[in-house]
């Protein structure tokens, strides 16, 4: 059927464009930088027309291409200059002249190359790109700086000593207050440590916690002690693994970890069998367990608390008689023997997950954690000393905090070592808290960049 046109009437045309979700995506990300505008015109020379020697006439210019360019770091010098002022009539009235002088920020640490900037950033290229101080070397003496890496070492440990280690001991205090937490630890190296191994360990706020904090702690030990020490009267929740060290701990609840019984049977697998095996029916069990958790995600506490009550205290029981029914079928030494033996010797602790809604089946926000030291570990390899190993703590336990208030973590460092050595005291708490990364002049002052939005 052919569309009628009367007389006088212009024919619409309408015209759809399809655009790709790559180029749309690629439009979005391009929008988000600051824009320079590159013109490409003819020489003076260049406009006359090269058959009737005429001049020509320009009619018009359009974007061609988009690019970014890369502009290298560079250092530059700030000189700081103090202003001095007189009264003249406090002079004329006084013996002496009365001077006023404008105020002027202490340096985080005096007569030295290591700017707050510059500390920033060498401990972000550390502690975040996981670059050693060794390799740290070369790329500041490209840009002028002749700084050797003992140099670097020396001011982070510095900064850690004077500024960072109030902070972090305040964030412990707060984080004890919590009601749930987990924990991991994981071997480490030091040179000057009499024993092989020393220790990193990990004590961390739960994942609904409004006020997260992640915190590291080195010790040459992997005892109960250490997690009595720290933890001190700690009486909440407590996220762990089966490690004998958290059951010294006489006050808090251990809540086992479900991913850590689902390895086990995992590992307990054979390769070959294709068929239903026992180990894979102790998988099944625990990966019911996470699936009907994924579906009661966006539920309230409350509601979450009931459906576990309803539903998976009952999965609970049966896989726990499944594990006793089943256990004198198979060698205590095996792998499947050990996953169920590991299942029912800690039967209770991991049924502790149905006491809260706001408790989790796993413990891999600790383990995440862990794992951003372990990262470190191969390109550090070890520390020197003691002192080094807490510096690396201190240090981690507040980019890590920082990250999970969504702030830049070299923003971060940097707003502390602008404004910690300036405070006449770093021992009043009420200051001090000033300075956690969720108060609200740090997150207006180190907030991370947003994202550029994805193409729907």
């Amino acid at each position: 059927m052919k569309m009628m046109i009367f007389p006088g009437e212009e024919p619409e045309e309408t015209i759809i464009y399809k655009r790709s979700k790559h180029k749309a995506k690629r439009e979005a990300i391009l929008s988000a930088f600051p824009s320079e505008e590159v013109h490409h015109k003819l020489s003076e020379a260049e406009q006359i027309c090269s058959e009737c020697q005429h001049e020509l006439k320009e009619i018009g210019s359009w974007t061609v291409r988009k690019e970014l360019v890369f502009i290298p770091a560079q250092i530059k010098r700030l000189d700081h200059i103090q202003h001095a002022y007189k009264c003249k009539h406090c002079s004329l009235n006084n013996e002496r002249d009365k001077i006023i002088k404008a105020p002027v920020p202490k340096a985080p640490l005096a007569h030295s190359y290591g700017s707050s900037s510059i500390v920033a950033h060498s401990i972000y290229q550390k502690y975040e790109l996981k670059i050693p101080a060794y390799r740290q070397e070369n790329d500041w003496q490209k840009l002028g700086l002749p700084i050797q890496r003992q140099d670097l070492i020396n001011w982070q440990m510095k900064c850690s000593e004077y500024y960072f280690k109030p902070l972090y001991d305040l964030l412990k205090e707060r984080l004890l207050k919590q009601e749930i937490l987990h924990a991991d630890e994981t071997s480490y190296r030091v040179l000057e440590s009499e024993t092989a191994k020393t220790y990193y360990w990990t004590f961390l706020s739960g994942k609904q916690e409004k006020k997260p904090i992640t915190l590291y702690h080195h010790d040459p030990h992997r005892s109960g002690k250490v997690a009595v020490d720290f933890l001190d009267d700690f009486s909440g929740y407590l996220h762990c693994d089966m490690w004998q060290a958290y059951k010294q701990l006489s006050s808090a609840t251990l809540v086992g970890c479900w991913a850590h019984v689902r390895r086990k049977f995992m590992e307990a697998v054979p390769p070959t069998t294709k068929g239903k095996s026992l180990s894979k029916q102790g998988v099944h069990y625990c990966n019911k367990t996470f699936t009907l958790e994924s579906s009661w995600e966006n539920l309230s506490n409350e509601e979450r608390y009931q459906r576990r009550q309803r539903e998976l205290k009952p999965l609970f029981e049966e896989f726990f008689d499944w594990c006793r029914n089943n256990q004198p079928m198979v060698l205590p030494g095996s792998k499947l023997g050990k996953a169920v033996a590991y299942a029912l010797n800690h039967e209770e602790t991991f049924k502790n997950v149905l006491l809260d809604g706001k408790l989790v089946l796993s413990n891999n926000q600790a383990e995440r954690a862990i794992k951003t030291l372990v990262i470190g570990r191969k390109n550090w390899l070890f520390s020197q000393s003691f002192e080094g190993a807490q510096t690396s703590a201190i240090i981690l336990s507040l980019i890590e905090t920082a990250k999970r208030n969504n702030l830049d973590p070299e923003k971060y460092i940097e707003y502390l070592l602008d404004k910690l050595p300036n405070e006449e005291t770093l021992t009043d708490k009420e200051r001090l808290s000033a300075y956690l990364p969720w108060t609200k002049e740090v997150q207006e002052a180190c907030k991370t960049k947003e994202k550029p939005m994805k193409a729907a």
